[in-house]
């Protein structure tokens, strides 16, 4: 017995030092195209570099980002399968869904990625040109205008309901399985507003496609500082900012995930890798795992708060 439990040990170590031997996988909890997607290319691209091996993109989307994040905590923990996980996914999910098929607390954290607070777009068809245009006509005419979302209890939705839920308006909730998907729906005139994430919101506002209104941040950003925040507008319980980390399931071996940490640090010093996080309208973080658990629970906090605020209706 005591032989065999030796052998475990031994056969442990030996994989943990081997580690990695073959491709890594991170799955993205949205489609391609989007932020999420945008950042987590670019930072196993310069992972890969590290560890000397592939790391491959498999997108996931819908549930709120709940169906790539299960799938992940069900996998074997020998860090050959990772999350790229926001906020929503840690956070928001434990209050939006009565049988979570994770446990959002039970992941490994391997690092710190980014944080970004989220813009409001709204559709050049409506002509809107701050928010106090929209929140006038939403008033007038209730149930009118229509706000997409990221999904169902993302960041993105939780914004939408919390700036209805503190203006006294109400707009018809249409959930997408991401910008990817929901950014077309804007362009035409499908929907008239949407909360996403900087990079990929700007670069249409930027191409002349939709129009920008306001921030979700704290204060105004230094590469955009013409954006006024909700805060500066009088709308401070919307203050909230998306964050990124990467994760792997639970009972990945210490070793593994030491590994892996350092070759995210390494991703996030890399002066390339900053640049093009910050061009997708994140704040690239260093990468580091200190700070995770005290930042989720924080959010845990100020996230349950909004819920019940905007009144989300647990699925």
């Amino acid at each position: 017995m005591g032989a065999a439990i030796a052998l475990c040990v031994l056969a442990s170590a030996v994989n943990a030092e081997a580690f990695p031997d073959r491709p890594i996988n991170i799955i993205s909890p949205f489609p391609p195209g989007g932020a999420t997607d945008v950042i987590t290319r670019v930072v196993a691209d310069a992972m890969s570099r590290q560890l000397k091996q592939p790391m491959i993109i498999i997108n996931k989307p819908g549930g709120g980002t709940t169906i790539g994040a299960a799938y992940v905590a069900r996998e074997k923990p020998d860090g050959y399968t990772l999350l790229m996980a926001t906020s929503s996914t840690v956070v928001a999910s434990r209050f939006l869904y009565k049988e979570l098929r994770y446990n959002p607390d039970a992941f490994e954290p391997v690092g710190m990625v980014g944080y970004a607070p989220m813009i409001m777009l709204t559709s050049k068809k409506r002509g809107f040109r701050s928010t106090a245009d929209l929140v006038d006509y939403a008033k007038q005419h209730p149930g009118a205008l229509s706000i997409a979302s990221q999904g169902t209890g993302t960041l993105s939705h939780l914004i939408a309901e919390c700036f209805q839920a503190t203006t006294g308006t109400k707009m018809v909730h249409i959930p997408y399985k991401g910008t990817a998907e929901a950014m077309p729906s804007l362009i035409n005139g499908d929907v008239d507003a949407f909360y996403d994430t900087v990079g990929t919101g700007m670069a249409q506002v930027a191409g002349g496609k939709v129009d920008v209104l306001n921030s979700s941040g704290r204060q105004r950003m230094s590469a955009y500082p013409q954006i006024p925040t909700l805060t500066e507008q009088g709308y401070r319980d919307c203050e909230v900012v998306a964050w990124w980390s990467l994760l792997a399931p639970a009972g990945t071996p210490s070793d593994v995930v030491e590994k892996l940490q350092a070759a995210l640090q390494f991703a996030m010093r890399d002066e390339a890798v900053r640049r093009k996080v910050l061009d997708a309208g994140t704040e690239p973080a260093d990468g580091l795992v200190a700070g995770y658990k005290e930042l989720v629970k924080k959010d845990v906090e100020t996230t349950g708060r909004l819920i019940r605020q905007a009144g989300v209706v647990v699925q």
